[in-house]
């Protein structure tokens, strides 16, 4: 089998943070014509490249000819082919087969309406109601899409797959390519008020709108949409919409559309492999930087890193794939939870692609990471293991927030002892105990902490005598409670 020959376009891309609009551009089939915009970027994107190649230039088994084919005999064999024919005076018209034939392929993707179907399924759902329906059309419509794709996995399949073509797979992928690189080229040379490229990756573009307003990006990436399309065959369409690259920003649908919602893809914010806390704190800090609001951001920083030992057990758990195939030496939480399940109790096999839940708990000095990995039946049915917050924090959430920090060359340092907080409610100035200089100098905010002291005060004496009778201990003390689940510990920690 002869191996192929083609690869797909990936640009290195220009990473940083735009305030600028970027478009992202993509192909999909014609008739379907929709685009998003995002504030911070706009993105233009195609919805199924690979079967619009295939619909478009007509590719199938049946009509591939051949590295050594010769074009000059296409072009006698359409001219032997001509409908009319001269004898003598007279003309006759003779009715020949059609030189161009939908073949099977092509047939296949139309006649299915599959990537019709797929289109449908997503504009439904904009309008769904809750979050179950929503779930139920994404999936629906991935569904559709990986039944357009298989025109293009089938061909490229090795030799364990069905139907395999190299040459047909080189073919597609190739003029998907070309297809790509014209746009990029239509883009950079054109007139579309300094527009540029920034990043292209197989079926998709992303465009820098320097100085553009919402209306005017939704503008331009209309015309850059209308211009591509018409430089390419039905059904290859371009169409702006998100894509699935690793980016976030403000989504605008409409340019009515006042508050936009923040739209990630391929980060922390909405990645499976990851703890919840991250997720939280990435979502919210990304909210804060696209506003540009970096008081605030410092101070939700601070107050939220300083108070990670009052959130649930729950925002620490991590849920990683179990692969299955680990070496001897290999030291994997998943699989330290694995073999500590089938310890416990021999029927329970972990299997191949299930997610397995585990914490890192805080150990000795100088212990690696793998000897604190507890599974949740470990953490919870042990009392004295406490979560390793120090580790969450500079392992997982402040490199998640670097990557993002470090293009706009903001530096972020968390210090996480020693540095109190004032007490005024709303104020989380450091270094103040037990408020800050500004809060005493104003007279009504200073009454108003005093009076949120005395009050918490009561309220933390009516939780020591809680606390003392579920211990049936009168000298107990509050710091020393290790019931995860105690409502009165989430609260005061």
């Amino acid at each position: 089998m002869q191996a192929p020959e083609q690869l797909q376009l990936i640009m290195e891309p220009l990473s940083a943070v735009y305030f600028d609009p970027v478009i992202v551009l993509d192909f999909q089939v014609r008739h379907f014509f929709h685009f998003f915009i995002i504030h911070s970027f706009i993105t233009i994107t195609t919805i199924s490249l690979y079967p619009s190649m295939v619909i478009a230039y007509n590719y199938c088994f049946s009509t591939l000819f051949g590295k050594d084919f010769q074009v000059s005999e296409l072009e006698s064999m359409h001219r032997d082919n001509e409908d009319v024919i001269e004898i003598g005076a007279i003309r006759y018209k003779v009715q020949f087969p059609k030189l161009k034939m939908k073949t099977c392929m092509p047939c296949v993707v139309s006649l299915l309406t599959v990537i019709g179907a797929r289109v449908m399924v997503k504009n439904s759902m904009r309008h769904a109601t809750s979050k179950r329906l929503k779930r139920i059309l994404d999936a629906r419509q991935l569904a559709l899409k990986l039944i357009a794709n298989v025109t293009y996995g089938y061909t490229s399949a090795n030799f364990s797959g069905r139907m395999p073509c190299v040459e047909v797979a080189d073919a597609i992928l190739g003029k998907g390519r070309e297809t790509l690189e014209r746009a990029i080229s239509l883009v950079n040379r054109g007139d579309y008020n300094g527009a540029r490229v920034i990043y292209g990756d197989t079926d998709s573009m992303f465009v820098l709108v320097p100085g553009a307003t919402k209306d005017q990006a939704f503008s331009i990436g209309r015309r850059i949409a209308a211009d591509v399309t018409n430089d390419n065959p039905a059904p290859v369409v371009l169409k702006l919409e998100k894509t699935k690259k690793r980016y976030a920003g403000w989504m605008y649908e409409n340019e009515e559309d006042d508050v936009g919602q923040l739209d990630s893809k391929g980060i922390e914010t909405i990645r499976r492999d990851t703890c919840l806390i991250v997720a939280k704190v990435l979502e919210r800090s990304l909210k804060l930087i696209f506003t540009r609001n970096w008081r605030a951001l410092g101070l939700y920083l601070n107050t939220k890193l300083s108070r990670l030992k009052e959130l649930p057990y729950t925002d620490f758990i991590f849920s990683k794939e179990f692969r299955g195939q680990y070496s001897e030496n290999a030291h994997v939480p998943q699989l330290k939870v694995a073999l500590s399940l089938a310890a416990n109790n021999p029927s329970h096999i972990a299997l191949v692609g299930e997610r397995l839940p585990y914490v890192v708990t805080d150990g000795p000095p100088n212990a690696t990471v793998i000897s604190c990995v507890r599974s949740l039946q470990e953490f919870l049915a042990d009392s004295s293991l406490q979560i390793h917050f120090i580790y969450y924090v500079h392992v997982h959430i402040l490199p998640a927030l670097r990557r993002v920090t470090d293009l706009l060359q903001l530096k972020i340092r968390w210090h996480p002892e020693g540095r109190s907080l004032c007490f005024t409610p709303g104020c989380s100035t450091l270094g103040s105990d037990p408020w800050c200089s500004s809060c005493i100098d104003d007279q009504s905010t200073l009454q108003f902490a005093l009076c949120s002291l005395a009050r918490e005060d009561r309220l933390r004496a009516i939780c020591r005598s809680v606390c003392a009778h579920c211990q049936k201990n009168p000298l107990c003390h509050m710091d020393r409670c290790v019931n995860h689940q105690c409502i009165i510990k989430k609260v005061f920690p």
